[in-house]
């Protein structure tokens, strides 16, 4: 097992990615807390894993809540003594038009996608250089190297991930602590979904029709992402066998984007 007894916090581990990523980790060894602002999702997923003999915990916190934050890694260094992976996966996509756009709106992608991910690192970035050690895995998206229509902020969102993990990793590498991005491309979940209606709406196309015109036909591989291609990609990068990868961004999208 790639991560026996390691120490993984996920966020927006409660469902779609973020649930697949906990069931990898944990089938490969990993002691999972399981972090989400939905509680009975997280306590699903944990389910699932123990389920399979595996060991998981639950832990409710909205990431953008620092001293929320702080608490919560407290109680799972209490509970595990270390946290030796971190992902930041939580996060979400509002469509639509850049001169109809809801400052709200802009704010709300900003908050969870951006600000989420600074304040989960550095909270747990403070756990890892006392251990002298750790990864941390951010979830971005191709859609943080290439822009895409009707998603201004989460496309500012996505590509901020990525030159702050980049910055990260110069900052921790001296310490032992490694930072990549896994960029993917739409993955089968309920946002991608919700994503692909909101945008054949806007273009005046059916869900086929986008999904085909958006995704599908830009695919080399011919298909969308299922989750578990994501936590395949993640379950290396914690792994010791990704510990002289740092400041990466891993596209795992289909060939759908090749930079």
């Amino acid at each position: 097992m790639r991560l026996k007894n390691k120490v993984a916090f996920v966020t927006g581990a409660g469902s779609g990615i973020g649930r697949a990523i906990s069931q990898k980790l944990a089938v490969e060894g990993a002691y999972v807390a399981v972090v989400d602002v939905n509680s009975s999702a997280a306590e699903e997923t944990v389910t699932l894993i123990t389920n399979e003999g595996r060991v998981a915990k639950a832990f409710r916190v909205d990431v953008t809540l620092k001293n929320d934050l702080e608490d919560v890694i407290r109680l799972v260094v209490d509970t595990w003594g270390t946290i030796d992976v971190l992902v930041n996966n939580a996060g979400t996509d509002i469509k639509g038009r850049i001169q109809d756009y809801d400052v709200k709106n802009w704010e709300r992608i900003m908050d969870l996608n951006l600000k989420g991910v600074f304040l989960v690192t550095q909270a747990v970035v403070k756990q890892m250089l006392k251990q002298q050690s750790g990864k941390i895995i951010n979830i971005s998206s191709i859609a943080g190297k290439t822009g895409e229509t009707f998603t201004s902020p989460y496309c500012a969102s996505k590509f901020g991930i990525i030159g702050f993990t980049q910055s990260i990793a110069l900052e921790l590498g001296p310490k032992n602590i490694t930072a990549n991005v896994i960029c993917p491309g739409p993955v089968e979940t309920e946002l991608i979904r919700n994503s692909i209606a909101g945008t054949a709406k806007l273009n005046n196309r059916s869900y086929e029709e986008e999904l085909n015109a958006k995704f599908l036909s830009r695919t080399p591989l011919g298909r969308l992402a299922k989750p578990e291609d994501i936590a395949n990609a993640v379950s290396f990068l914690s792994s010791d066998e990704a510990n002289f990868i740092t400041g990466v961004s891993l596209n795992v999208c289909g060939g759908m984007e090749l930079h």
